[in-house]
């Protein structure tokens, strides 16, 4: 979308109230809906009705829990806040969610303490059921007569002790009450699909074709590929292949009931719990190289500028020549000395070919102001017992660009072409962001520093991710444009993506792991061969839509939660075993008492307190928002060098320490500035490194050769 951000819904239409607004008449209006209650404590109620959801301060929420239907009074916005806000006089329907806590004892009274930091309340509990101090629990709430208490519960099964990682995936698990295994109908369905490869529909014939799938090292199932040919006039021909899933999932069979019911796969840290069984994810539905596979083909026409003048979609039976993993396509494309290795020379142009069009297809794209937010996705690393030995931003090349963008153009063309049918669909739908939470956006971003000019235009959130990118605050302006962004979500009554600056926008390529992918291509079939009966109602695909966008939130937000719990757990065992790694900060707020960082690496926040700055007094200045001492000066986007100091798990909270403060000059901090603690871990690092130098080296601590043990 190009130019000035259009605003819309009922937000132009709600009168800002003043002190006359305040009689009884504008007071006494009620609603009622779901609240979700953040880890702030104030609350936001999604009205019954739809429309603009209502804050509720954390004084305001009273009895109520996260995922309760309540009856709100609305009230008068705060000042400076023109945010409708409400107060909870009602909890009209408990949410049927069971919560895991963790046990604890304080004298005779047992507490259950929530695990998740949404959950504001600890309940109190009569009888263990068995469990111990500090084991995992899933709780369900019984009755909360006095306001002024805890809420009680009871307790409904037992994780076990909460220090024991390989028990995290179980009570996220049960927290985001995630299907477990496929009934026994599901999996005996599944296991005679192999049948159905073998057809007599006619489907165009691409096994001659040179067809390459692009994954990674450790995947398993393959259910897109691609091609790229020149037509007759020279224009590029894109192909974009995917399973034929709905061939071997047919509606109201076991399969599709179970699948419709999950909505999508889940990908956990260690753990897939997939939407369909392996005999399809793993099996026929996998385009494996050398076996012919059942795939529903869409061809995209590309003139010189990379427009597209047209396309045709086919069900089609197809053979891929090539497996690539996104390394060696990486190594193609930046023509290493591996690259030689990969592939035939055919694969290897078709890779660079590919390579070309999608990097000018993503040019396109952003010329339209589609959004280009960093925010890579994290790799948690987990031994067998599950605990993390480590986490890294997961690594994003033009390769994975590659993929993406042949995939996002697919998509775009079969939302148009569905819509150009006029019939209702499920298409992707990413709304514009509030504008108050682009005057949040505003604020947060000129309190680094940095002047982003009008973001209502779109134009300018563009600028200003581009401004930030390759410097320290590249993450957290980057989360901080996503906060401010709405989620995208599945819905037949609007169209349209803001992010992927898109008209038309739906899922399609992934029908093994997305509902409404696998129902798409049902319609586009039915429209394909003029049988518009065979299109799902409207109440339909709008019942799809609703129960696949619940799905894939809780799915994220399990996901999101079970990697939260691995970086704290990773924290607290450095600080456990008194080796504490350091990493690269940035500071992203600084207040009298202290620096508020973020650590792109592990992409956590916390704080260093104003006394783990130096020995020397510590001078803040709120003019410019910068903490100075003899020798430094820490200002918003500056780069420290930290260690954790303190983790409190279930506040989410962390204190840090400074090692190392990178001065405007590059130099580093000088001893002197530093505290007695941080000159102790400067101290013990250089040891470490000194200790581990010798052991590479095979010295023992007094210099001197060790000797090899003999072998055999």
């Amino acid at each position: 979308m190009k130019g000035k951000v259009r605003f819309h819904g009922n937000q132009g239409n709600r009168r800002k109230r003043g002190p006359e607004d305040t009689g009884p008449s504008a007071l006494e209006e009620k609603v009622s809906g779901v609240i979700s209650i953040a880890r702030s404590g104030t609350g936001f109620v999604t009205p019954d009705g739809g429309g603009d959801d209502v804050m509720v301060p954390e004084e305001d929420v009273g009895q109520a829990f996260h995922g309760d239907r309540v009856s709100i009074r609305m009230m008068p916005p705060r000042r400076g806040d023109t945010r409708p806000a409400g107060k909870v006089v009602e909890v009209l329907e408990r949410s049927a969610k069971d919560v895991v806590c963790t046990l604890r004892r304080t004298g005779t009274y047992l507490a259950a303490v929530p695990i998740l930091p949404n959950h504001k309340h600890t309940f109190n509990i009569q009888d263990a059921k068995g469990a111990h101090e500090n084991d995992r629990v899933v709780v369900r709430f019984t009755s909360w007569s006095n306001p002024i208490l805890n809420p009680d519960a009871e307790i409904v099964a037992v994780i076990g002790p909460a220090d024991n990682p390989s028990l995290d995936t179980e009570a996220i698990i049960k927290m985001h009450d995630l299907p477990g295994d496929f009934p026994p109908a599901v999996i005996r369905e599944a296991e005679t699909v192999s049948s159905r490869l073998k057809t007599n529909e006619k489907r165009e014939d691409l096994r001659d074709k040179l067809i390459i799938t692009i994954d990674p090292a450790t995947a398993r199932d393959f259910d897109d590929a691609l091609s790229l040919e020149l037509d007759g006039e020279g224009n590029r021909v894109l192909g974009v292949h995917i399973a034929d899933v709905p061939h071997f999932v047919t509606p109201g069979s076991a399969l599709d009931k179970e699948a419709r019911k999950r909505g999508t796969s889940v990908y956990l840290v260690d753990k897939v719990i997939p939407m369909l069984p392996e005999q399809l994810s793993n099996g026929v539905c996998s385009l494996v190289p050398g076996e012919d596979r059942l795939a529903f083909s869409v061809f995209m026409t590309f003139n010189p500028a990379c427009k597209m003048v047209s396309r045709r979609f086919a069900h089609s039976v197809i053979r891929s020549s090539h497996r690539f993993t996104y390394e060696q396509a990486q190594d193609v494309i930046d023509g290493t000395e591996a690259a030689e290795k990969v592939g035939t020379p055919e694969a290897r142009a078709v890779i660079l070919a590919l390579h070309e069009l999608s990097q000018k297809l993503r040019a396109n794209r952003f010329k339209r102001f589609a959004l280009d937010i960093t925010s890579p996705e994290m790799v948690v690393e987990v031994d067998a017992n599950g605990m993390m030995t480590g986490i890294h931003p997961a690594v994003h090349t033009t390769s994975h660009e590659l993929v993406e963008e042949a995939m996002v153009i697919a998509n775009e063309a079969v939302a148009t072409e569905v819509a150009n049918h006029q019939v209702p669909y499920i298409s992707r739908f990413h709304d514009q962001p509030a504008e108050e939470k682009i005057a949040e956006l505003t604020s947060a971003v000129m309190g680094l520093g940095l002047d982003p000019g009008d973001l209502m235009d779109t134009g300018n959130i563009t600028r200003l991710l581009k401004a930030v990118r390759n410097t320290p605050l590249e993450y957290y302006v980057s989360v901080l444009v996503l906060k401010s962004m709405k989620r995208a979500e599945y819905s037949v009554e609007h169209a349209g993506h803001f992010g992927l600056s898109k008209k038309y926008y739906s899922h399609f390529t992934s029908p093994i792991r997305r509902y409404p992918d696998l129902v798409m291509h049902r319609e586009l079939s039915a429209l394909l061969a003029d049988n518009k009966a065979g299109v799902p109602s409207r109440d339909e695909l709008s019942a799809v839509a609703i129960s696949s966008t619940e799905m894939e939130d809780r799915a994220e937000q399990a996901s999101r939660d079970l990697i939260e719990i691995k970086k704290y757990r990773f924290l607290e065992q450095q600080l456990s075993k008194g080796e504490p790694l350091e990493y690269e900060a940035v500071a992203v707020k600084i207040l009298e008492f202290g620096v508020f960082v973020e650590l792109p690496e592990l992409q956590v926040g916390g704080l260093i307190h104003i006394s783990q700055l130096s020995d020397e007094f510590v001078r803040y200045s709120p003019q410019d928002s910068s903490m100075t001492a003899k020798g430094f000066s820490i200002k918003v986007g500056g780069k420290l060098l930290v260690q954790v100091s303190g983790v409190n798990f279930d506040e989410r909270k962390v204190d840090f320490t400074v090692v190392g403060v990178e001065d405007p000059r590059g130099s580093p901090l000088p001893d002197g500035a530093l505290t007695g603690k941080a000159r102790r871990c400067r101290e013990r690092r250089e040891k470490r490194e000194t200790k581990n130098a010798e052991k590479k080296n095979g010295k023992n601590k007094d210099g001197k050769k060790k000797k090899g043990k003999k072998k055999g």
